[in-house]
């Protein structure tokens, strides 16, 4: 399993790239959900085999870090 700081400057690079391109309603989901999702993408990190789609799976990691941080959530 990768570390996020193994990461940090793709994550640097990612916010260059712009937002994620999808309009999600995660209204359903709870922190605890998020929190899983975004253990599974940082397991997968690692895996990438190219920049282009780690620079992908950076910005999915973003969109839900980034939903935990506008809602308060509840498990």
């Amino acid at each position: 399993m990768g570390s996020l700081e193994q990461y940090a400057d793709m994550i640097k690079d990612k916010n260059r790239t712009g937002s994620f391109p999808f309009n999600l309603d995660l209204s359903n989901l709870d922190t605890g959900s998020i929190t899983n999702i975004l253990n599974d993408i940082e397991q997968h990190l690692p895996l990438m085999e190219s920049e282009g789609d780690l620079c992908q799976l950076l910005k999915v990691k973003a969109f839900f870090e980034d939903e935990l941080k506008v809602s308060h959530r509840l498990h």
